[in-house]
């Protein structure tokens, strides 16, 4: 059990399943930021990356940082600047020891920041690269469940978690007929009861818990720069929501984190 303290009064350990301390918002004040989870019982990290160059910056930040893991991948807003090479890029990476998983890769059909076309072919890439690899991914899905799952099923590849799980409860079922986890984020704290009905119906061993920080601040803090320390609101909502004590919770989403990311 963590140490006691006026952020953990339970002595909690938790598992930050999904945030981005490579982030800018992080560039002043990281070690700070890291303690401040720490004290809060947040004792493993996965840093997901964004791009090829973001994805090195991850791996020397994981490298030397006791509990924090990381994964390597091109977001589907990058796949417009994603080249075959980057495949290579992204797998010589896979030799260190602290990259746990390729992502965030999937496909964002709401912001289109990226052309859809190009989002695709980034995503075949990059699950055939995980499957190659065995690897888990990190996948994120926005208004594209549907081709996201058609892409996955072509590929055969179910190690992985869908990472701020907000689509609807056909896909949730699927991801979990399949293998997949599910991880929740702040947003399970605004109240929307669709997705809270969506959530009791998960088998408690497929789901994880993540800040997305410096994105997505739970409730009470929202609207702030997200950190790893304010993942205990999300804990709290999942706790109340699945009608267990937050100790239970935090149990079995740190366990659930690790049996993902074969920590």
């Amino acid at each position: 059990m963590s140490r006691r303290s006026k952020e953990n009064p339970e002595g909690l350990q938790l598992f930050d399943s999904h945030c981005h301390l490579s982030d800018g918002k992080f560039a002043a004040d990281l070690v700070a930021v890291l303690k401040s989870a720490h004290s809060a019982g947040v004792r493993w990290l996965m840093t997901v990356s964004q791009s090829v160059p973001d994805s090195r910056q991850t791996v020397v930040l994981s490298r030397d940082r006791e509990g924090v893991f990381c994964a390597v991948g091109v977001h589907p807003h990058e796949s417009d600047h994603f080249r075959p090479v980057d495949i290579q890029a992204l797998k010589d990476m896979c030799i260190e020891p602290k990259v746990k998983a390729i992502g965030e890769i999937g496909l964002d059909f709401f912001r289109g920041i990226s052309t859809r076309g190009n989002q695709e072919t980034a995503f075949h890439a990059q699950v055939e690269l995980a499957k190659m690899l065995d690897m888990p991914m990190v996948i994120h899905v926005r208004d594209a469940a549907s081709r996201t799952r058609s892409i996955i099923d072509e590929h055969g590849h179910y190690a992985g978690v869908l990472h701020c799980f907000s689509s609807d409860k056909k896909f949730a079922e699927w991801a979990v007929e399949k293998g997949l986890f599910v991880s929740l984020a702040g947003n399970i704290t605004y109240d929307e009861e669709r997705l809270l009905e969506i959530v009791r119906g998960i088998p408690h061993d497929r789901l994880m818990v993540e800040t997305d920080a410096p994105s997505l601040a739970p409730a009470p803090v929202r609207g702030q720069r997200n950190e790893p320390a304010m993942l205990r609101f999300t804990l709290e909502k999942l706790a109340a929501t699945l009608g267990i004590t937050v100790t239970e919770a935090a149990d079995l989403t740190r366990e659930n984190a690790k049996r993902c990311f074969r920590i």
